[in-house]
């Protein structure tokens, strides 16, 4: 969401039954190249983006246009767009000539490009564009008009909700609207969030607290930040110090870290020592009792601490070093570098990025996966 829109905070593996011992393989990498036995295949490409359903948007520097390419490094759409948006529900939003528009995996153009403005993509099957009017619509996967938005503003679906925005004087107010376009929250609050697990953040006199999807204040605004729920859990900044609460508005870990990080599959990073302001102190997780599960020993001051995504986490060591570890803590991958990162995995995927060398991107298979 836009910066008046929100405060975004800073921001199970199974175990398997045996009777012996089960010591889990670490993978070694001297380079990208050779990252988990070979598995990691190079781009072409001197600029890559995220990756979203298991494709990737890149720049091509001869055209200085985007397209997309598959995790083989496979030009699936050519350069051919002025701007490009990630794979969200099939589709993406791309740029030509100042206009958007969607196009499918194949390359094929599903809304052709017309509206001034999109959200960042399909989300629960509707997507939010700006009108030729400057006011806003949400169009269905056919690019039909569902409905208009008469709004300034207007963010993409979350949790069965939208946030929307309208001017006042200078500034921006926000409410909330349903998927028929019905207004359920009414413009009034300088800064919210996202709904996420029935509940969304709002700010009410410089105080943080929750809404319910009639828009009653079901946690009151007691707090200095607040971040969407996730997995029963909602990162939450008192006094200087980040805790978690649950939907109930219990506080379940006390506000006592100087940094933390949304619950991902039964993990939460959080940095204990320094301040909410620098880089110093180190990183642990823990698990939904509040408890740490991964001693804090990693550093963020050369890359973002990772969230758990299909079992593993990108991290640093203290000495600099990148390793992926499971949600165990232990290290599966040693990149025995500080000039790699390696992105989320999707569908046994991540992007990885060789900053050592120029257009250094590869992909990486998931080496606890069984896909």
């Amino acid at each position: 969401m836009k910066k008046h829109a929100s405060i975004l905070l800073a921001l199970a593996l199974t175990a398997s039954v045996s009777t012996a011992a089960i010591t889990p393989t670490t993978y070694a990498a001297d380079s990208a190249t050779s990252i988990v036995n070979g598995t990691a295949k190079p781009t072409s490409y001197p600029m890559v983006g995220n990756l979203s359903e298991g494709l990737v948007s890149f720049w091509d520097s001869k055209t200085t246009l985007f397209g997309y390419a598959n995790t083989n490094g496979k030009t699936i759409i050519k350069a051919q767009y002025d701007e490009v948006k990630p794979f969200s529900e099939g589709l993406a939003a791309v740029q030509k000539e100042s206009l958007w528009g969607f196009v499918d995996k194949t390359g094929k153009v599903v809304v052709k490009p017309k509206y001034q403005q999109v959200g960042q993509g399909f989300s629960e099957g509707l997507a939010a564009v700006k009108v030729s009017s400057g006011k806003w619509a949400y169009i269905n996967k056919s690019g039909k008009v569902v409905f208009n938005a008469a709004y300034d503003e207007a963010h993409d679906f979350s949790d069965g909700m939208a946030a929307v925005w309208k001017k006042k004087g200078t500034s921006y107010v926000g409410g909330f609207i349903d998927a028929k376009g019905k207004e359920i929250v009414k413009p009034k609050y300088v800064m919210l969030n996202v709904f996420s697990e029935g509940l969304a953040p709002i700010m009410q006199n410089g105080k943080w607290g929750y809404i319910d999807k009639k828009g009653k204040v079901v946690i009151k605004p007691q707090f200095d930040g607040a971040a969407p729920f996730s997995e029963g859990m909602a990162l939450f900044l008192q006094n200087g110090k980040y805790g978690y609460l649950n939907t109930k508005g219990k506080v379940i870990v006390k506000a006592q870290y100087t940094g933390g990080q949304a619950f991902s599959e039964g993990r939460a990073a959080v940095k204990v020592g320094g301040s909410i302001s620098d880089r110093s102190g180190k990183w642990g997780y823990i698990g939904v009792t509040g408890k740490l599960v991964i001693p804090a020993q990693f550093s963020d001051e050369g890359a973002e601490i990772g969230s758990f995504k299909e079992g593993l986490a990108f991290a640093q060591r203290a000495d600099g070093v990148k390793v992926l570890i499971d949600r165990f803590g232990k290290v599966r991958v040693d990149l025995k570098t500080n000039n790699v990162h390696v992105g989320e995995f999707d569908n046994g995927v991540a992007l990885v990025n060789d900053m050592s060398e120029q257009g250094g991107y590869y992909f990486m298979k998931n080496p606890i996966s069984s896909k």
